[in-house]
């Protein structure tokens, strides 16, 4: 008998344990609502009889996944810089684009006033009109075929003086900004019709193997895929050396006439009130000026990236 008994209190203990480790899986599992945990603390007489008080329920609340409380920075999903911002603090691209500006305003200044030049040193030779614009039109195709035959010359030498020599093609462009003061010099002496041919060959050889050199250095330095962005903003410069130059040579060419008018008087003939090589020499000799900064910032351009590089390997030392 007592046996028995004892057996059945096994069995009802067993139970009783079961029941309320069914209960604690079902209030981990899923949310319970407070009348279930009313009713699982009734139905469970082993909490009442072991300890002696009320178990707590277990928390209602659902588990809250770590990744949705806990928010973990990816940097692979930042949002990567405009190439634009990166072009406005790199050093390099503001010395590109002074070089450029500084490089094709004197160019420019003769590339949009050599007829001007042609006419004024043709008043001391028994041309005519059509002779002149004829004269005029030469030395335009001159300068014309010399600058797209050397982008084509550069253009394959450059190729040779990266691949082969492993230069940097900015130094033929420090090259090209040497010619270009060369170029300057010599319009700021010429003084006869024939000297407008080697100064157009200089400034179209010039001309021409900066403006395939400086594209490529763009490619190269910010990447193909910026190119039309950088390359875009780079060729502002043309258009601001140009302006520049050209009103440099406005302000010349009006001051040569007002000293000549000044000199005749105003009772000289008209045909005589005309300008000569005094009205545009002033102007090239400025111009010559600011071709040696363009020198300077090709220079920058060339050697910055080098030292640059070199400061940080000796910090990394």
């Amino acid at each position: 008998m007592a046996e028995t008994r004892k057996r059945r209190m096994t069995v009802s203990v067993a139970n009783e344990a079961g029941h309320v480790n069914n209960d604690m899986t079902v209030n981990l599992i899923s949310p319970a609502s407070p009348a279930d945990s009313t009713a699982a603390e009734t139905h469970s007489p082993s909490n009442a009889h072991s300890t002696g008080a009320e178990t707590p329920p277990l928390s209602s609340a659902p588990i809250t996944p770590l990744s949705a409380t806990t928010a973990v920075a990816n940097p692979a999903q930042l949002p990567e810089e405009s190439a634009l911002i990166r072009l406005g603090r790199d050093p390099i691209a503001w010395a590109l684009l002074l070089g450029i500006i500084c490089f094709s305003g004197p160019g420019l200044a003769f590339v949009n006033n050599c007829g001007s030049m042609v006419r004024a040193m043709s008043h001391s030779t028994t041309l005519t009109e059509e002779q002149i614009g004829q004269y005029k039109d030469k030395i335009v195709a001159t300068q014309s075929f010399f600058s797209f035959f050397s982008r084509l010359v550069v253009g394959y030498l450059s190729d040779l003086w990266r691949t082969k020599l492993r230069l940097p093609r900015s130094g033929l462009l420090v090259i090209a900004g040497l010619l270009m003061i060369h170029a300057q010099n010599t319009a700021a002496r010429v003084s006869r019709l024939e000297d407008m041919y080697p100064l157009a060959v200089l400034i179209g050889t010039s001309m021409g193997s900066a403006f395939t050199l400086a594209p490529t250095i763009t490619a190269e330095t910010w990447g193909a895929e910026n190119f039309g962005l950088c390359w875009g903003i780079i060729t502002l410069g043309p258009a601001i050396g140009g302006h520049i130059c050209n009103l440099i040579f406005g302000s010349s060419w009006d001051q040569g006439l007002y000293n000549i008018i000044s000199r005749l008087g105003k009772d000289a003939p008209q045909d005589r009130m005309q300008c000569t090589n005094e009205c545009f020499i002033p102007a090239f000799r400025t111009t010559a000026k600011i071709a040696y900064f363009s020198v300077f910032f090709f220079t920058v351009v060339l050697c910055l990236p080098r030292v640059t590089a070199f400061w940080k390997r000796q910090r990394q030392e």
